[in-house]
């Protein structure tokens, strides 16, 4: 993202992993998943445990925004870095494609604004139910939710405009 010109924080970082992964879900089928990890319902959202524990230290504050350093590069070797990465993952162009249509989508909202889109959205809301806003949890967001509410969501604007 940040080769795009955008900035992200670790708390944004959380949004665009979720984000990512239900597209990808999505578009290459329920059965396809980018990494293995289910998110959990956080207070602010949809959070990956593994990522927060790698980059909750990276900034004072987890709104700050990480730098490239952050990931293991240089500003240089960011999209370089970002390329082996995706040679490793062997993702083919079309799945780089819809990555990067997330990253465009979503990687410009503030983190704020992520967190009030997850905060309306069932697969996280379900998660929270009988939970106060501000009460710990450690509860799964499904894959399946995941898929079945941006499926719902992709079909019924697919169908709108044809």
């Amino acid at each position: 993202m940040l080769s795009k010109g955008l900035s992200v924080s670790p708390l944004k970082l959380q949004k665009m992993l979720y984000y990512t992964q239900s597209w990808y879900m999505v578009f290459f089928g329920r059965g396809n998943t980018l990494f293995a990890e289910n998110p959990q319902a956080w207070v602010n959202g949809p959070v990956y445990p593994v990522i927060y524990q790698e980059y909750k230290d990276k900034t004072s504050d987890m709104c700050e925004h990480l730098h490239a350093k952050d990931f293991g590069c240089s500003d240089d070797t960011l999209a370089e870095e970002a390329g082996k990465l995706a040679k490793e993952m062997e993702l083919t162009t079309d799945e780089i494609q819809c990555i990067d249509s997330v990253i465009m989508l979503y990687g410009s909202k503030s983190q704020n604004q992520l967190i009030f889109m997850t905060h309306a959205e069932s697969p996280w809301a379900d998660q929270r139910k009988g939970l106060s806003p501000f009460d710990y949890s450690q509860r799964d967001i499904s894959l399946d939710s995941m898929y079945s509410y941006y499926k719902a969501r992709y079909d019924r604007n697919h169908s709108q405009v044809e």
